[in-house]
C-alpha cells in the first residue's frame, strides 16, 4: 500500500483515493468492531459494507466499489460488542470504570433522553468507545451490563438456563444507578476502539463524537457503590470531536 495510507480508501477509475471526514470515521469504527458487515446512512444515502469482500454498496443506486483499510490495520478476530445498532462516544474525565450518561444519538425519536454507558475500567480518557443503542421507553436503571464483550458472548448463547443466569448477573450493579432514568432502563456496556498490532497503539480519539455533558452524573460502578456520584471534570465541548449536525448519521448497524 503505497505511502502507508492512514484513511480507508476506495478504488475510483483504477486509482485508490482516500475517504474523507465522516465517512472515513464510520468505516474505521465499523471495521474495528470486528463484524463482517455494516450498514449506515450518510448525507441522505444508505450504504452496506462487506469487510469480507472489501466492498461498499450504495443500496439505493446499487453502485458497488472496492475499498481497503488503512495501512497495517487488522480487524479484531471476534466482534467487540453484540450485533445490532451502535454509536460511538469519547470517554470523558472520570469515565473509566464508571457509568456515564450521554445523549441518545437519535434525538429525532428520543428527544432529551439519555443513554447510560458502563465504561470499561481499562479505558483511557479521550478514547473512542463503541456503544450498543438501547431500546425501550425511558425508565430507572434496572440492569447494568458488566462489559460489551460479555454482553456479546451472552447474546450469542442459545436460549436456556445458562443464558438466563448470565443475564441475571447483570443486575448486580443496578443499585448503583437506582432512580436514574435512561433509555430502556439499562446501562449498556461500551467497548474501546483501538489497535495494538505491528507496533501500533492507536487509541482512536478522533473517532469519538458524543460526550457526556459536564453536568451529567458519572455514577460509580458496583465495586465503588458507596463512593456516590461525581461530575465530569471538564466541559463536554472539549470532549466532543467533530460531532455531526445529526448524530443519527453515526448510528451503524453491525452484523
Amino acid at each position: 500500500m503505497a505511502g502507508g495510507a492512514k484513511s480507508f480508501q476506495v478504488k475510483l477509475s483504477g486509482d485508490w483515493k482516500d475517504y474523507q471526514g465522516d465517512e472515513d470515521k464510520i468505516l474505521k469504527r465499523a471495521y474495528l468492531a470486528g463484524f463482517p458487515n455494516a450498514k449506515y446512512s450518510l448525507r441522505g444515502n444508505n450504504y452496506m459494507v462487506s469487510f469480507k469482500e472489501m466492498r461498499q454498496t450504495n443500496t439505493g443506486s446499487g453502485k458497488s466499489r472496492e475499498i481497503r483499510p488503512p495501512y497495517k490495520w487488522k480487524a479484531p478476530t471476534v466482534p467487540i460488542v453484540a450485533a445490532g445498532r451502535t454509536f460511538t462516544v469519547k470517554v470523558p474525565p472520570g469515565g473509566p470504570g464508571n457509568i456515564i450518561h450521554v445523549p441518545h444519538p437519535d434525538q429525532k425519536n428520543y428527544k432529551g433522553q439519555m443513554v447510560a454507558v458502563n465504561v470499561p475500567g481499562s479505558a483511557r480518557v479521550g478514547q473512542a468507545m463503541l456503544v450498543p443503542v438501547p431500546q425501550g421507553a425511558a425508565a430507572p436503571i434496572s440492569i447494568v451490563e458488566p462489559s460489551a464483550a460479555e454482553a456479546a458472548h451472552v447474546a450469542a448463547m442459545p436460549e436456556g438456563e445458562a443464558k438466563k443466569k448470565a443475564k441475571a448477573g447483570w443486575s448486580t450493579g443496578a443499585k448503583v444507578a437506582a432512580g436514574t432514568v435512561v433509555v430502556g432502563g439499562v446501562a449498556v456496556g461500551g467497548a474501546v476502539l483501538g489497535l495494538s498490532d505491528d507496533g501500533l497503539d492507536a487509541t482512536m480519539e478522533e473517532l469519538g463524537d458524543i460526550a457526556a455533558g459536564a453536568k451529567e452524573a458519572v455514577v460509580d460502578g458496583a465495586a465503588t457503590a458507596g463512593e456516590g456520584i461525581t461530575d465530569a471534570a471538564e466541559p463536554a465541548g472539549e470532549w466532543a470531536s467533530d460531532a455531526a449536525a445529526d448524530a443519527s448519521d453515526f448510528i451503524m448497524e453491525l452484523f
